[in-house]
């Protein structure tokens, strides 16, 4: 296996649950190469998470310091990262996956939030590179989705692109995965950029293209389930359950149900509460 994985993960750990539980069930990629960057607090611990589950569970000191030594200490050729909130819901395969980024070298990323079925934005101009797997070029007018390179809630990168990210980040800024996002537009080639911060990367990168390829496939395999915040950033969502009884509801032995997500109709990567549903694991 070329890719490795890290989840950041902050107090939600029946989303997280759910989450390795959906990745478990759906996909070809081995708990030991995925790594959870985690924060506890209030009470909640993680502890059952790591009996439970072989992943390397990296309880948060520094976070961009984190988040480096992972990176540099990792022998994979990818680097996907996800969110606790994120839940897949059908079979994908990372193997194969792989296999197209290796072909295709001009070929920046792999989504697995996007797809046909989301219907957010203008559509991009598809080509069809496997039966189920289309790619496109980012662009200005492609609006919010499909003009979001930098994505990590569910996107896998070349590990050298993000090695070269990572050494432009701030430690005292990029705290938390919102600005370690966000960040990118201002210090990386990119479509999405504009005003002065597009004329700055201009001049930067004068010889670099700033379009972006990337690959996902027809039908969507994931989207996040924003039921409740962790993070202190300007978002007027309405929150469903609190932190602590969602953990209580783990230690009840409660999961998100991803079974009846399927054929969901979702036309958003993030769908919200809709589909959110608790289900006892067992019996």
């Amino acid at each position: 296996m070329k890719t490795e994985a890290i989840i950041f993960s902050k107090n939600r750990t029946l989303q997280l649950k759910s989450l390795l539980l959906s990745l478990r069930e759906f996909s070809d990629l081995p708990e030991d190469m995925i790594n959870i960057i985690y924060v506890e607090s209030g009470g909640i611990s993680y502890e059952l998470l790591k009996k439970e589950f072989k992943c390397k569970f990296i309880k948060q000191s520094l976070f961009l310091n984190d988040l480096k030594n992972i990176v540099a200490n990792s022998k994979a050729e990818y680097i996907m990262f996800m969110v606790d909130d994120l839940i897949f819901r059908e079979k994908f395969s990372i193997e194969k996956e792989e296999k197209i980024l290796d072909g295709d070298k001009n070929l920046d990323a792999f989504s697995h939030r996007l797809g046909k079925n989301i219907e957010v934005g203008r559509t991009p101009s598809f080509k069809q590179i496997e039966d189920d797997i289309i790619e496109w070029e980012t662009a200005e007018n492609l609006g919010k989705h499909w003009n979001y390179f930098w994505d990590v809630s569910s996107s896998t990168y070349r590990k050298s692109l993000v090695r070269e990210y990572l050494s432009k980040c701030r430690a005292a800024k990029e705290t938390f995965p919102n600005p370690f996002e966000f960040h990118y537009y201002s210090c990386m080639p990119s479509t999405r950029a504009s005003g002065i911060v597009r004329l700055i990367n201009s001049l930067r990168y004068p010889f670099r293209k700033k379009s972006s390829k990337v690959a996902c496939y027809v039908k969507s395999k994931c989207f996040t389930q924003g039921v409740n915040l962790v993070a202190a950033i300007n978002d007027k969502r309405d929150e469903l359950f609190d932190i602590q009884t969602l953990h209580k509801k783990m230690e009840e032995g409660y999961i998100v149900d991803y079974h009846i997500l399927k054929d969901a109709e979702i036309k958003a990567p993030n769908a919200g509460p809709e589909y959110f549903r608790l289900i006892k694991e067992k019996g």
